[in-house]
This record gives structure tokens, sequence and C-alpha cells, in this order.
């Protein structure tokens, strides 16, 4: 609930506010402040509605809807720590390095333009070092291809990739 008076956030059925500290009529109280907050930006956007919501619902403001995909990478350390990138249903071979020509462009100076490919066979997934000079590492161990599992940790220059599949 949110206080006419103030616009402070209280607890449903509340008969007084305790910011502000003024007398509430059920009559009065009929909105439901919703903030959602854009990733790109600190700014919060607030959306009020007249009628109570019964459901918890999610509104996204600037986001592009998911398609079906098998897993994700999560970089887990380095320069694009937390971004994550989805393996699309269709997906054959990703590139990933620091150039142009990377499916999957990170941030990370230490790696090759085009440092590491994952491929997908039927419902394998394999890790490919692209003959780089710092190497790849999967769950510690240097490798130049190996195939990939649920949770593995691809370390490449700076950066450590979880591979998740769903």
């Amino acid at each position: 609930m949110i206080c006419p008076f103030c616009g402070a956030t209280i607890p449903n059925g509340s008969k007084t506010c305790r910011d502000c500290g003024r007398k509430l009529e059920q009559a009065a109280v009929q909105k439901t402040e919703i903030v959602a907050e854009n990733l790109s930006s600190p700014e919060k956007t607030s959306v009020f509605l007249d009628e109570p919501m019964e459901k918890t619902q999610v509104f996204s403001e600037g986001l592009e809807p998911v398609g079906a995909f098998l897993g994700w990478l999560v970089i887990v350390e380095g320069p694009d720590q937390w971004k994550e990138f989805h393996l699309p249903m269709d997906m054959g071979q990703l590139i990933i390095g620091k150039g142009d020509a990377a499916d999957i462009r990170l941030n990370d100076e230490t790696l090759a333009r085009i440092h590491v490919s994952i491929r997908k066979r039927d419902d394998d997934f394999y890790l490919t070092d692209l003959d780089t000079d710092t190497g790849t590492r999967l769950n510690g161990q240097a490798i130049e291809r190996a195939e990939l599992n649920d949770g593995d940790l691809i370390e490449i220059g700076q950066t450590t990739i979880k591979f998740k599949l769903l």
C-alpha cells in the first residue's frame, strides 16, 4: 500500500502511516506502486495502478524478448564480469575473442581476436582453442580441444566463463 499523503510504502491493512503518522482511510488507499529498474540506467520508473493486484506481475522496460535457447555463458571473472550470452537453439559454432570477427566479443585485451570456439554436434558441445599464444584452460587444465559439460569453467586470458546448460 502507498500512503496518499507522503507516498511511503506501508503494510496492507495499516490504519496509520508509520512515516507521516496520518490516519488512513481505506477508500483513499487504493493504488499500488510498482517500481521497475531499467538495467541500463540508475533511474526508476513508477507505475500507479488504480485497481488492486491479485497476482505478482513483472513489468520490463526496454528489454527485448528472449527466444528459445539451450543454455548460456556467464562471465564470472574478468573485465566483462556478470555479462551473459545465450546459446541459441540453432547453434552450430560460436567464436569468442576480442576482435570484430568474434560472435561473442569480450573486452579482455589479453585475448586473441578469435580465441576459442564452442561447437555443438548432436547433443554435445566442444571447446577448441584457436591456436592462441596464451592458451585455453577448462576447469584448470590446459586444453586444445575438449568436450564441455554443464557447470564447466572456461579460462581464457583474464576471463573465466561458466558454461551452463538448461
